[in-house]
């Protein structure tokens, strides 16, 4: 990712709306990323049922002269069904230019920004129409709301069917030693072969590593201290 500069570690900010903290920490908690090195910070509308990334522009905006310091990513393409969007009537994956641009424009209000570093589609859509995906990429780029685009969950032909159209930076997928799916189905060996580097969602297995009665887990731990 030469252009976009993503921190070698990314804070994920999912279970945001658990922390139950006030925004004057949660303003301290992405200062302490920064000071370590973190700068960048992973949302999706649908995080938090929609209440994540509100949470974190709460925070920004008590001192807006860190949105030059860190890179805010995004992801949009499915459809929950919440309180905060009623019109939602059934839970399904939508990658429309419509709701694309929706996505966008309600993730840079909520975080109080006027751009997103990096927007990556959440999942493959079954229906989706790469050209209209391409096409809205391309738009939202030339408008200065998003600098850099990818995907999330993407085999290796979904890929690069959708990076023929327009230049993708990352695929975001599932990668822990309780996952090793990506070694072996060819989703690292196809961003090799493009010279794209992947994003890696639950390297620690959600916890699972360090969860007492986990099985596996517990398995590695094990295997890991025999090892030493």
């Amino acid at each position: 990712m030469a252009k976009l500069n993503l921190s070698r570690i990314v804070a994920g900010m999912w279970r945001m709306t658990e922390w139950d903290m006030t925004p004057q920490q949660r303003l301290g908690f992405i200062e302490q990323c920064i000071a370590l090195g973190v700068t960048s910070f992973d949302h999706a509308d649908i995080y938090g049922g929609y209440g994540v990334e509100s949470l974190f522009g709460e925070a920004l905006a008590l001192k807006p002269s860190l949105r030059e310091q860190i890179q805010l990513v995004s992801k949009c393409g499915i459809k929950l069904i919440s309180g905060r969007r009623p019109t939602h009537t059934i839970q399904h994956y939508d990658t429309s230019s419509a709701h694309i641009v929706a996505s966008v424009e309600n993730s840079l209000k909520e975080l109080r920004t006027d751009y997103l570093d990096l927007l990556l589609i959440h999942r493959p859509d079954p229906l989706m129409d790469f050209d209209e995906v391409a096409n809205t990429f391309q738009r939202l780029r030339s408008e200065g709301k998003v600098r850099e685009f990818g995907v999330s969950n993407f085999s290796r032909h979904q890929f690069e069917t959708l990076n023929k159209r327009v230049p993708l930076v990352t695929n975001q997928v599932e990668f822990s030693p309780l996952h090793l799916a990506p070694m072996f189905d060819e989703t690292f060996d196809g961003l090799q072969d493009l010279d794209v580097q992947p994003m890696i969602w639950s390297p620690l297995g959600g916890g699972r590593l360090f969860t007492a009665g986990d099985e596996q887990g517990e398995r590695l731990r094990f295997e890991d201290q025999g090892s030493g």
